[in-house]
Order: structure tokens, then sequence, then C-alpha cells
């Protein structure tokens, strides 16, 4: 799974989950314009550490605020846990394992964590195709 494809997801179930508010990906980390409305949403960071030679563990970390600091819906922390609690990525289902809502300089936000372990798959070596054996020195002369 890419960045692109998770990013992507987290669009599309926060506009499911929130028809009728605008969802729009933060242009500037910076407090956003004050007569903004709705939610925004950006990737703060993302790693990818070998545990093995062919397993990685992926993190990612996104970024979601509400913009109007003034009109805050109480139910607004509930709800965004439960839009992004588990998020369907293309057909697979992945959990947040960690969500978390706080409060920077009078501006709500939440952060939300997705850990995920992958696999590299290697390329197969071919096989041989044919094994030939010949009689060594040492075989013929017992024979």
């Amino acid at each position: 799974m890419t960045t692109n494809q998770l990013t992507t997801a987290i669009t599309h179930t926060l506009t499911q989950y929130f028809p009728n508010i605008p969802i729009n990906l933060a242009t500037s980390p910076t407090s956003p314009d004050p007569d903004s409305k709705g939610i925004t949403y950006r990737l703060l960071s993302t790693q990818l550490t070998r545990e093995r030679s062919d397993r990685f563990v992926q993190s990612h970390a996104y970024e979601i605020r509400w913009l109007e600091t003034d009109n805050i819906p109480a139910t607004l922390p509930d709800e965004l846990f439960e839009a992004l609690e588990t998020i369907d990525v293309e057909g697979t289902p992945y959990r947040a394992t960690e969500l978390r809502w706080e409060t920077e300089n009078n501006n709500p936000r939440l952060l939300v964590y997705y850990t995920m372990r992958t696999t590299k798959v290697s390329e197969s070596a071919t096989t041989m195709q044919q094994l030939e054996q010949r009689p060594t020195a040492l075989k013929a002369a017992n024979e």
C-alpha cells in the first residue's frame, strides 16, 4: 500500500462520514485562513523501518483539523474517531493504532496513526532445468 492510497482512503472516508462539510487537503502547515470552514487533513510523517531482510513496518501520521474554532460540535471527536478508526484501502481494512484529540493554540485537531507490517516479495530464483550425472573417478573405481 502506498501513502497516496492511504491518503485517498482518508479523503473518501471523511467525505462519506461528513457529506455536508467541506473536506480539503491542508495547503499550509501554519494556521489556516480564519474564514475557512470545514475539515482539513495533511500527512505529518511517514516511515518505513526494516524488521528483517524481507519484513518492514510502515507508519503514517495524519493531522485532521476542524477549522471553525468558535463552532466545534460536541460530538466531533467521537464522530472522527468512528470515521477513522478503521478505513478501507482498496478493499482491505486498516485499523488506526492511535487516535488522539487535542487542542493546539485553541485549534482542535485529531492526530491519527496507521501502522502496518509489510513483506517484500522477492523474485523467485530460476530453478535448474536438467541435472546431468557423470561418474566420478572414485565412483567408477568402485563399480
